[in-house]
């Protein structure tokens, strides 16, 4: 970003007046963020979150400011959209291959690249409607066109793949949005009848992965589905270069009434919907109705375990009381929220379910939960001003510049209205393409500034004086950001390799934890691996001083204290154990170790680490 800003510092060429009040209005975002770590229960968390909005807010400031053009947009685009599709493409040759499934599926639903389903859905689901954009637009050469057709096949493939239902539920909405933002809608609906209709040929094999998800029956469905889907897209692939080369030997006619374009358009659409609603009704065996309450009830009334069949067919779901408990947040911490990504243990100890939920699984609710009004309020700013520079750019510029806009705006549209019902912020495999292309689509309107204006240098003394004074504390802004990116990561790292060392060398893996703590003060997690790996080791007057390094860091955890727990029974100091082991179950009174330990604290054999480790519960 800084490289970026001083090359282009010789032209200047103005941005947006709207992408001026985003660009303040998210860093003024990202500075609250930060500053909640002085009220936030786990400091170290709310640092973690904090750097995160930094770099989203590094990746959306260094998109506004690179002079895009046109051509260069549509570049940057198609390559996004075919780097995503060649990934849909090896997920599909896997899968007719059917070899190591187990690291791409969990129960039975694709988790892969993202490592989860909902991601995962939204990532292919943002590729489809890039490509399918891209498609549609005759300046492309007709081999890209036909690339682009294929990626977009492969990547819808891929997306109903994931069996998530967010993505079902709000897939409808997406696709609206998504065609009344491009500029040509009757073009980019007809283009996106062929990723259609290849999803819709393979769709029932697609859904039937999830009936049987033993291994054998895994690869078995696997094998069949990968196969057809890689010849229908391929098929695609063949059918939209073809087209793209038919259509590039006529030049382009009279351009077509508006009335004429509105009119096929909203045929094509009532086509789509009507046939959403046929196959809607006989997914629900003509009760949609029955559907949607039964749906409702499982929302409202999760379901515990697993269930047979489809995942798009059954019900139940934390997300009822997750939102519960943000709200609740909200309603406690009106202001200043939580802290930012401090949801974990306020949850953990008002929850009405079994999970442990690190985030609020909504992108509202995250904002109000987690820094109040006031960063509420700062980011809806941002995404307000965002969406209008690049709206102006859509609206306003010449035909290709109207295009490029457009389709930068599509990844903002599944990470937002999915995101609504999701935790996609916490993942920038999302966040990062949604707001950097925005960005870009913002940049598109800016104001080109002639070359011999560009090239004049100023020479009043007072604008020097004042670019210089501005240099100083800019150059504080970065090194303040650099150091609290680096030293985070840095702590991260040796988190890493003290973990890859854990069983090998114990004591290695102690030495490299202990740098990561101090190389981040903040953060707990270092002490509580450090603990356990001490633990494991018999070591346990080391294990209780990095559990007390941890819960110094974040006392609302309750592994700390329970590490803590087993540590002092280990020791023989069983009154602090039982007052550890209290606090514990005071925070997290569903983790059986926690129970086992509490009643075994004063018998003749208390509760081992090893001994505990069979009876943790996994949890979300």
């Amino acid at each position: 970003l800084v490289v970026v800003r001083v090359l282009r510092a010789g032209t200047r060429p103005p941005l947006p007046r709207a992408t001026y009040v985003a660009l303040i209005a998210f860093a003024g975002y990202v500075v609250f963020s930060y500053l909640s770590i002085t009220w936030a229960q786990a400091p170290g968390v709310a640092l973690q979150g904090s750097n995160r909005a930094l770099l989203y807010l590094i990746i959306f400031a260094l998109m506004s400011v690179i002079p895009w053009r046109a051509q260069t947009a549509v570049a940057a685009l198609s390559l996004f959209a075919l780097g995503v599709g060649a990934i849909a493409l090896v997920l599909l040759l896997r899968l007719q291959a059917a070899s190591s499934l187990q690291g791409l599926f969990i129960a039975g639903r694709l988790a892969a690249p993202t490592g989860y389903f909902n991601s995962t859905a939204a990532l292919f689901t943002m590729d489809a409607l890039i490509a399918t954009g891209l498609a549609s637009r005759r300046e492309l050469p007709a081999v890209v066109r036909g690339l682009l057709v294929g990626s977009a096949c492969a990547s819808l493939q891929i997306a109903v793949l994931a069996q998530s239902r967010g993505w079902l539920f709000t897939l409808p909405l997406v696709l609206l949005i998504s065609v009344a933002v491009m500029p040509d809608r009757l073009r980019f609906v007809v283009m996106a009848l062929m990723p259609a209709v290849a999803t819709a040929i393979t769709a029932p094999k697609l859904v039937a992965i999830y009936n049987d998800i033993t291994a054998a029956s895994l690869n078995a469905g696997a094998r069949s589905v990968g196969r057809e889907a890689l010849i229908l897209t391929v098929i695609m692939l063949v059918l939209g270069t073809l087209m793209a080369w038919g259509e590039s030997l006529f030049a382009p006619r009279v351009r077509v009434p508006r009335a004429a374009r509105l009119g096929a358009s909203v045929v094509l659409i009532a086509v789509v919907i009507g046939g959403g609603t046929l196959g809607a009704f006989k997914a629900t065996h003509n009760d949609p109705v029955g559907f949607v309450k039964r749906q409702w009830n499982g929302f409202s009334h999760p379901v515990i375990g697993p269930s047979p069949g489809s995942h798009f067919a059954t019900v139940g779901s934390g997300r009822y009381d997750f939102w519960r408990v943000a709200l609740n947040a909200f309603e406690a911490h009106p202001v200043g929220g939580l802290g930012q990504d401090n949801f974990e243990d306020y949850y953990v100890t008002r929850r009405h379910t079994q999970e442990e939920p690190l985030w609020t699984h909504s992108m509202e609710l995250r904002l109000l939960a987690h820094t109040g009004l006031v960063g509420t309020f700062l980011f809806v700013i941002f995404l307000a001003a965002a969406v209008a520079a690049a709206l102006r750019a859509r609206r306003r510029g010449p035909p290709l510049v109207r295009m490029a806009a457009g389709i930068a705006i599509l990844p903002a549209i599944p990470w937002l209205v999915h995101g609504s019902v999701d935790w996609f912020w916490e993942i920038p495999a999302l966040t990062g393409p949604a707001l950097g292309f925005l960005g870009m689509a913002g940049a598109l309107s800016a104001r080109r500034v002639p070359a011999e204006a560009s090239a004049r240098v100023p020479t009043a003394g007072r604008r020097i004086s004042l670019r210089t004074l501005a240099a100083v504390p800019a150059a504080l802004v970065v090194l303040a950001a650099t150091a609290v990116l680096t030293l985070p990561y840095l702590s991260v790292r040796e988190v890493s390799m003290g973990s890859d060392q854990a069983l090998s060398n114990p004591a290695a893996a102690l030495h490299d934890l202990q740098r990561a703590a101090q190389l981040n003060p903040l953060n707990a997690d270092a002490g509580t691996r450090a603990g356990l790996i001490a633990l494991s080791a018999g070591l346990n007057a080391v294990a209780k001083q990095r559990f007390a390094q941890s819960i110094s860091r974040e006392r609302g955890a309750w592994l700390p204290w329970l590490g803590q727990g087993l540590a002092d029974s280990a020791l023989g100091e069983r009154q602090q154990a039982q007052r550890a082991l209290r606090t514990a179950y005071s925070i997290n009174n569903q983790q059986l170790p926690i129970q086992v330990a509490l009643k075994r604290v004063f018998s003749r054999h208390p509760l081992t680490y090893s001994q505990a480790i069979p009876l943790f519960r996994i949890v979300q």
